[in-house]
């Protein structure tokens, strides 16, 4: 039964997603019928719309299908390594060092466009610290490593305000990066991140049983052989990989990581087996959907993806809370 569910829970989605990408490369401000779409993608050609097709929107459409699985991914691990529905790919202090990063390589090499770098060596380099902090005496705590993630996120975030205020002319473009934003993505961005995230997920697969095992408790995991503290380190370094990757070419996006992962979980199980493959999927199909919705506010005209996640995802963020707080029921059931 479980297994048929699955089945179904995964053809769907991958129909689901298939349309939404095909629906991403139709829409914009020149919309491009599905003939014309498939002709140029089977054909590219020298035409206007060969040109849209395969540098702009095939990019982007790519692009926000691959942060959204990615978050997605990267956000169920960290909620079964710290056994708590509501932990994001940012609690340990990615966010704050991918800003940190972003804001110095813009300070400090303005004409060399070097954010997204900047980004993705900050977010590792703020959680490698965290965890470093979380060690004691060789042994580290999700709930220390949590204590530190924010404690180093808070420093950060007060040195970039501090930079930025420093700096105001580049205020523009550093806020344009925090609150994510998939425009102008290129291939040649498409593919280093890409890369990145296959690895990740590469390392991040085989430990689906022992995902499964940590969400019984660290000891019980332990009788079960798994090295905890082994597994622990590589998920969270694999998660942290994701993260970063997602931050190289979309900037903050917030609330994929969280809610995708739930919404799964409570469809489909807390088996990790079939859960990491359905989060992709799901969270591919979201953020693609919510890039096209960013492009078609009236009135306004197109707006940063991450303010469309924050609307639809911030809401549900507050449900997971009452829920919590009202019944008190187990999240892995």
């Amino acid at each position: 039964m479980a297994r048929r569910r699955f089945a179904i829970n995964l053809t769907g989605a991958v129909v689901v997603l298939a349309f939404t990408l095909v629906l991403g490369v139709m829409h914009g401000p020149t919309p491009i019928p599905f003939k014309t779409v498939f002709a140029r993608v089977v054909s590219p050609n020298g035409s206007i719309d060969s040109t849209i097709v395969w540098q702009i929107r095939l990019p982007a459409v790519v692009a926000a299908g691959a942060v959204g699985g990615g978050l997605a991914i990267a956000g169920g691990v960290m909620q079964a390594l710290l056994k708590n529905p509501l932990a994001d790919p940012y609690i340990v202090g990615a966010s704050a060092g991918a800003s940190l990063g972003a804001t110095l390589a813009q300070e400090l090499l303005p004409l060399m466009n070097l954010m997204a770098p900047g980004a993705f060596v900050g977010a590792l380099a703020a959680v490698f610290v965290s965890y470093l902090m979380s060690r004691g005496r060789g042994a580290s705590s999700m709930l220390t490593l949590i204590l530190a993630g924010y404690a180093i996120g808070v420093i950060l975030s007060s040195v970039t305000m501090f930079l930025m205020l420093l700096n105001q002319q580049n205020l523009s473009t550093i806020f344009a990066w925090e609150v994510g934003g998939i425009d102008g993505v290129g291939w040649s961005q498409v593919f280093i991140s890409l890369s990145l995230m296959a690895a990740a997920m590469l390392v991040i697969w085989p430990l689906a049983p022992d995902m499964n095992a940590l969400l019984l408790g660290e000891e019980q995991a332990h009788h079960l052989g798994v090295s905890v503290r082994r597994v622990q380190f590589v998920l969270l370094a694999a998660a942290s990989l994701l993260t970063a990757a997602s931050v190289y070419i979309s900037g903050l996006i917030g609330f994929v990581g969280l809610v995708i992962p739930h919404i799964v979980r409570r469809l489909n199980g807390p088996n990790h087996r079939q859960l990491l493959p359905l989060a992709f999927l799901v969270g591919a199909t979201f953020l693609a959907l919510a890039n096209i919705v960013a492009q078609s506010i009236p009135v306004v005209g197109p707006i940063p993806v991450g303010l469309v996640t924050a609307f639809l995802g911030g809401p549900y963020f507050l449900y997971l809370l009452v829920r919590q707080s009202r019944w008190h029921r187990g999240w892995s059931q």
